[in-house]
């Protein structure tokens, strides 16, 4: 998993890289839309924890294969709807979103630009996210790496192609991005369904379907919680873009940059996450406890030493890495200002998603809802504001800092008292529940 979630992470540092050689206007453009496909990815990963939690615990309490066929369906088809629903609500309410956000002018006009071309294909997002996290929740973390690296290949070897144009294709600028992308998850959706029905995960008659759907509310349950709580954590960048933009130009590209780079190197703590729910839900529909625990605290010793190896390359590479994607020295000077700080806070931030994460494998993802919305909404987002106003970019440093640090120790303190037990029977997912049907 960390193989994959590194090549879709590298996705965003290669529209930084080619996106800054238009100059920092177009920068700090993209870095508004940022937060936004972050929110998009976050909606889609809570429909694909909801399906994993349901699909994971179904697996543990020994389901039948035709039982785990109707999950993944219903799971399938209720991507589709939620896609065609966001599509519609984005294309129109896009350009306000981005304006409350701080963008003006000509910053405005392309990022709104950049964010519709997305909305357009927004199901071949949603899709191959919501697919990849059934795969896993089966065990199977090598099908879903192999597909996320396969499309970020394909994505970075087409991004300069549509950005600055070959042959018959026009240069499309900074929108050339978002045409690349949606492209390679076009291929990554096809991919996904192939995985899915080489596995026998996919039932193809309209009755399977129909039962399949019916189980939205148990996916909803978990998903639409774990919706959110990815959420928040976008949402809260985007309230600190904002806080930000009072800054100036410079500061919102440097943010925008670090923030890539940041999503980057956190992608261990992300791919320990992502194995964390359909471990902890296999074990919670087997009854064993005992072995979740002890995955949580591996996920934190790790944590804590990625943490301090990042925060030791950063404090005296961050400026040379940062030279890489703007030749601006002022927007240098604040993005390793900012890398110097905050990768040392990464131990607490790794245990966090991780509890999360479990929480949502266990069915209690409305407690996995108030951890993550605790560190994001309840200290990183007040924190940023309070940073900026306070002591400008530095500030949101050292307010980035505390809020992980401190919502780590909290995370420790839940793992250590939590039950870490599946969610009551009488919620739970239960194999026999439509064979009357």
């Amino acid at each position: 998993m960390i193989s994959g979630v590194l090549a879709v992470k590298a996705i965003g540092v290669s529209d930084a890289y080619f996106v800054g050689q238009l100059g920092e206007a177009r920068l700090a453009a993209i870095s508004y839309t940022f937060p936004v496909v972050m929110t998009l990815i976050s909606l889609a990963i809570g429909l694909s924890a909801g399906a994993s939690s349901v699909l994971s615990r179904a697996i543990g309490a020994d389901a039948s294969a035709e039982k785990q066929a109707e999950i993944v369906t219903g799971a399938a088809g209720m991507a589709v709807l939620v896609s065609i629903a966001m599509s519609v609500l984005g294309f129109l309410f896009i350009g306000p979103v981005l304006s409350l956000m701080g963008a003006e002018g000509d910053i405005l006009k392309d990022a709104t630009w950049f964010m519709q071309i997305w909305f357009c294909g927004v199901i071949f997002l949603v899709l191959p996210v919501a697919t990849n996290g059934m795969l896993r929740a089966t065990g199977d973390g090598v099908s879903p790496a192999i597909l996320m690296s396969g499309t970020a290949i394909l994505n970075i070897a087409i991004n300069p192609v549509f950005i600055f144009g070959l042959g018959p294709i026009p240069e499309l600028g900074m929108q050339g991005a978002a045409v690349a992308t949606i492209t390679a998850r076009a291929v990554a959706t096809v991919g996904a369904f192939y995985l899915l029905w080489r596995k026998n995960l996919l039932a193809l008659s309209t009755a399977s379907l129909v039962r399949g759907l019916r189980r939205w509310q148990e996916v909803a349950r978990i998903g639409l919680p774990a919706s959110l709580s990815t959420s928040v954590n976008p949402i809260a960048l985007s309230i600190a873009t904002a806080a930000v933009s009072t800054l100036g130009s410079a500061e919102v590209a440097a943010f925008g940059l670090v923030t890539k780079i940041q999503s980057f190197a956190v992608v261990p703590l992300l791919a320990l996450s992502a194995a964390s729910a359909p471990f902890v839900g296999q074990n919670s529909g087997a009854g064993n406890t005992g072995r979740s625990r002890d995955s949580l605290w591996f996920c934190a010793r790790v944590s804590l030493v990625w943490a301090l190896v990042l925060a030791v390359a950063f404090y005296f590479g961050g400026r040379w890495l940062v030279s890489f994607f703007t030749e601006s020295a002022r927007t240098q000077e604040i993005a390793a200002l900012y890398l110097a700080i905050v990768p040392a806070s990464y131990a607490g931030y790794g245990l966090i998603v991780s509890l999360t994460a479990a929480m949502n494998g266990l069915g209690r993802s409305v407690s996995g809802l108030m951890i993550g919305a605790g560190r994001a909404i309840g200290l990183l987002a007040p924190g940023a504001w309070i940073g900026v106003l306070t002591g400008g970019f530095l500030g949101l440093a050292i307010a980035t800092f505390l809020a992980n640090t401190v919502s780590g120790v909290i995370a420790a303190l839940i793992v250590m008292r939590h039950s870490l037990k599946d969610i009551d029977q009488k919620s739970a997912y239960q194999p026999d529940c439509y064979d009357s049907e």
